[in-house]
This record gives C-alpha cells, structure tokens and sequence, in this order.
C-alpha cells in the first residue's frame, strides 16, 4: 500500500467533523485530483469504519455470522440436517453487539445518535460480508434479504419426489403383455413434465419475491439514507447556530467593554 493510500485511510479513520478539512488540506499538500473528490462519510458509514479500522473483532464476529447463517440455509436446502434459527440467533446477538459499539462511538464523536442512524447502521452491520466495507464507506449498505439466498435456492437441485406406490388392483381383463408398461410408461412422462412445470413455478416464484425485496430493502436504505443525511445536516446547523450565538456575546460584552472604557475617559476629562 502506497503513502498516499495510508494517509487516505487515515482521513476515514479521523473524526467526522474533521474530515472535509483534512480531505481538502490533503488534497493541497499532495496536487491529487482524485483526493479532492473523496466523499464525506455519513454518520451511519463512518460508524462502521470506525468498527472496521478500531474494532476489527467485533466486525469479523457479524462476517462470521453471516457465513454460518449461509451455511445451514445451504444444508437444509440441500436435504441435511440445519440450525438455521441457532445460527440466525447468534448472527442476531453479533449485530446487537457491533450496534452497540458503534452507539458508543458516535456518542463519543459528538454525534446524537438518532434512531435513523442506528438503524442505517444495523442494516449496514446486516449486508456483511460485503467488499465495500473496507473502512472506506461512504454511506450505508442495503441490508441482505430473500434475494441473498435466492442464488442458494436456485442453484439446489430438488430432491426427486417419491413416487406413490400403485394401488393394489385386478388386472384388467385381456391386457396384453405390453399394455402394462406402455401405459406406465405414458404416466412417468407425464409425472416429470408436472414435476418440471412445478420446478420452474417455484424458481420463478423465487426470483420474483427475491427482485420485489430487493427493490424494498434498496428504496428503504435510500430514505433512511437521507433522513440520516438531514439529521446530520440538522445537527450541523445547531452547532453553527451555537457558535454565532456564542460570537454575538462575546461582541456584545467587546460593545460593553469598549463603552466603559469611552465613558471612564469622557469622564476623566
């Protein structure tokens, strides 16, 4: 990894405040096009840096998770013995615990940490693994949903269905010796081709509960993207409003100042 690399890293490792000051001293310092346009992190994005650059266990505990979780959905649909609700559960209990350190350190980033942004963060902690969390992000992940495991359910080769045994009967009267299988034959063609008709009804099925998640959890993320994006704008302007109100009373008492010094002199003329 380059110098310049390690010093980009450490803009995403910095404070949020700090970072559009220190992104723009960096760029000056280096003539660098590219570090002039690097994107200020939202709160959500740059909590999960601050996990994957300060607390890297407790991330690699949620990834670890998650690929359990994948693991038993892959046995279960494959025929085999599954713990897919132990597995959820302590994917679960490793969300809860990234959540909460990165609460702590928003708290401790002067941030209020607003509900929006926590939840920006737990959808965030749930699309893991993903290669864009590599403490660089610049806004949060849409969570993984149906769609994560459609590519599971497709890629499964159904387990044949069991045949019924045929019910116990006479036989009829003069069949011939290749009546029997002939007709058997017909009922097998026909039992595979509703077999495969079934098959795809479902896979389709899939694919299109899959693509309508998708599009929810997408235009979920997106709004709670923006709400995060507003509140951190909200926040932005009560803290410039604190300080002009804090600038309007230092000059009210410089005005004071002065006046007592110009009436003392007036005064001792």
């Amino acid at each position: 990894m380059s110098d310049l690399d390690d010093t980009i890293d450490a803009l995403y490792k910095g404070p949020l405040a700090a970072f559009t000051d220190a992104r723009n001293a960096l760029a000056k310092s280096t003539k660098n096009a590219h570090v002039k346009t690097l994107t200020k992190p939202t709160a959500p994005a740059w909590a999960v840096n601050q996990l994957h650059w300060h607390k890297p266990a407790v991330l690699d505990r949620v990834i670890e998770a998650a690929n359990a979780v994948r693991a038993q959905h892959q046995r279960m649909l494959a025929g085999e013995k599954a713990d897919v609700r132990g597995a959820e559960q302590a994917h679960d209990a490793a969300v809860r615990e990234a959540l909460a350190e990165a609460k702590a350190i928003l708290t401790a980033g002067g941030d209020a940490a607003a509900a929006a942004t926590l939840d920006a963060v737990r959808d965030t902690l749930r699309a893991l693994p993903s290669e864009l969390a590599n403490g660089r992000l610049t806004k949060p992940l849409a969570p993984k949903g149906l769609e994560a495991l459609a590519g599971l359910v497709l890629g499964v080769h159904p387990a044949p269905l069991a045949t019924p045994l045929p019910v116990a009967a006479a036989a009829p009267p003069k069949a011939s010796a290749l009546e029997a299988p002939a007709t058997t034959a017909v009922r097998e063609r026909e039992q595979a081709k509703e077999k495969a008709r079934a098959e795809a009804a479902a896979e389709k099925a899939a694919r299109e509960k899959a693509a309508r998640k998708a599009t929810a959890e997408t235009a979920l993320a997106q709004a709670r993207e923006a709400l995060a994006a507003a509140d951190e704008a909200v926040q932005q302007a009560e803290r410039d409003l604190a300080n002009r109100q804090a600038q309007r009373l230092a000059a009210r008492e410089g005005v004071k100042r002065a006046q007592r010094d110009v009436e003392e002199l007036s005064f001792g003329r």
